[in-house]
């Protein structure tokens, strides 16, 4: 009965986050909780200031091309995290071959696994989510082409 109330209260909480369509700046980011390709627990923290989310795994797979190509500690240098949502993919396809690619990857990968976070977050396919963020505050959302992620990283 405890797992079963837990898991009532987190889709409960889930469904009071706002759709990134709601979100606009001066917002606060919402307060969630992601997990990277160790299955190590963070949250987006005062000190992002970038925060790049793929939905798509073309998208994906040009961000990826992008950050592999660049130092060990390039995000935390920028101030940024690379979020991709995998909430689509199938749970065996994901342990037994995504995430041990993934834990080969040079940066943190932070993941949404969950579908119904996925699809409150507002994905567009195609196109890399950008939030700039300030003490926590978006600053600035936009689609970007994931042929332009280097962009992101210059200053607004």
């Amino acid at each position: 009965m405890p797992l079963f109330k837990s898991l009532a209260i987190a889709f409960c909480l889930l469904l009071s986050l706002p759709t990134f369509a709601e979100l606009k700046a001066g917002d606060r980011f919402p307060d969630i909780e992601f997990t990277d390709q160790f299955d190590k627990k963070h949250k987006i923290n005062n000190q992002d200031k970038l925060l790049l989310i793929s939905f798509d795994k073309k998208v994906s797979e040009q961000v990826h091309e992008f950050l592999s190509t660049q130092e060990k500690d390039f995000l935390s240098k920028h101030n940024a995290r690379y979020i991709a949502d995998i909430s689509g993919m199938p749970s065996l396809i994901s342990k037994m071959f995504a995430l041990p690619k993934m834990r080969d990857y040079t940066y943190t990968l932070l993941l949404i696994k969950d579908k119904v976070l996925a699809e409150r977050l507002s994905p567009s396919e195609d196109k890399l989510l950008v939030f700039r963020l300030e003490n926590g505050n978006i600053q600035e959302i936009k689609f970007i082409s994931p042929s332009k992620v280097a962009l992101a990283f210059s200053k607004p």
